[in-house]
């Protein structure tokens, strides 16, 4: 994990997207071979955006102070490792959260929206992506094991890969909530208000072929409220982000940290073997974590 403290100004200035448009088709076949068209109409665009019916509002420039924190350094599960096959869900991330509130795996949380954005732009340098000022697509390659691409992250926070290859789910905190729309209050899925403590998801992937959002922190989305019915919905590629408190629980002592260092590396081992976070969110509540339908 890597310490992250600081006060800047952080987000995206409207306007520095190329557009494919898609809402008005029956049927949308690899968008982006239409992208490098679309820049080419726009002189300064730094990337381009695939608009479906599925809005992710710009988090436009706003000025932010986060308190100490630890947040892993590498996407989950970790450098050297690959990512998993599948997503989480706005249950599964109910779920995961519930888990680590349970104070069993030291200090870990998920990380706040402020937290991750903050972390992966930079309170200095505010990059659009994690990895600089522009989309490069030979970037933060998809098929490839977590840490390969050394380039693929930002050295002023030390984090790497997050919102190029796999968008995150995380917290929205107050800070978060009052400006992340152009003109709050801002509302999600189904017109659903955003209010402190939803379960939503930050950036955009880079896997599937009909993403939302250009390869950047500097957007969001909701899913819908953490149902079973919305087990196998959505999701596919939303993983987790990972913070904890700056002493992962060493006021517990020791022994107790050893402990929980364990068993969270016993749940990571468990999605890593198996390639799936549902397998590893099975193992933590010893049953079904997403309910047969």
């Amino acid at each position: 994990m890597v310490m992250l403290a600081g006060e800047g100004r952080i987000g995206l200035a409207p306007g520095r997207y190329a557009v494919v448009e898609t809402r008005d088709r029956a049927e949308v076949i690899d968008p982006q071979s239409e992208c490098a068209a679309a820049q080419a109409k726009h002189g300064d665009s730094i990337a381009c955006w695939v608009q479906t019916d599925l809005t992710d509002p710009i988090l436009v420039p706003r000025s932010v102070q986060v308190t100490p924190v630890c947040v892993d350094a590498w996407p989950f599960p970790g450098r050297g490792r690959a990512y998993t096959r599948d997503g989480m869900t706005a249950l599964d991330a109910q779920v995961l959260s519930a888990v680590l509130a349970s104070g069993a795996y030291g200090g870990r949380r998920l990380c706040t929206a402020t937290e991750l954005q903050a972390a992966v732009a930079g309170f200095r340098s505010n990059r659009p992506f994690v990895y600089g000022d522009r989309y490069d697509p030979d970037r933060c390659q998809a098929d490839a094991r977590i840490g390969t691409d050394l380039q693929c992250g930002n050295p002023e926070t030390g984090v790497y890969e997050y919102g190029a290859v796999h968008s995150h789910w995380v917290v929205a905190d107050s800070a978060f909530v009052a400006a992340a729309c152009e003109h709050p209050p801002c509302r999600g899925a189904g017109n659903r208000l955003l209010t402190e403590g939803m379960f939503i998801v930050l950036g955009g992937t880079g896997r599937l072929q009909t993403r939302q959002a250009p390869l950047t922190p500097h957007t969001w989305h909701d899913h819908g409220r953490p149902t079973p019915t919305g087990c196998d919905a959505m999701g596919h590629d939303d993983q987790v982000a990972i913070c904890a408190a700056p002493d992962l629980g060493w006021g517990a002592g020791a022994e107790a940290l050893v402990a929980a260092e364990a068993r969270w590396q016993k749940l990571v081992d468990v999605a890593v073997a198996s390639g799936r976070m549902d397998q590893m969110l099975d193992a933590a509540v010893g049953g079904r974590a997403c309910p047969a339908e």
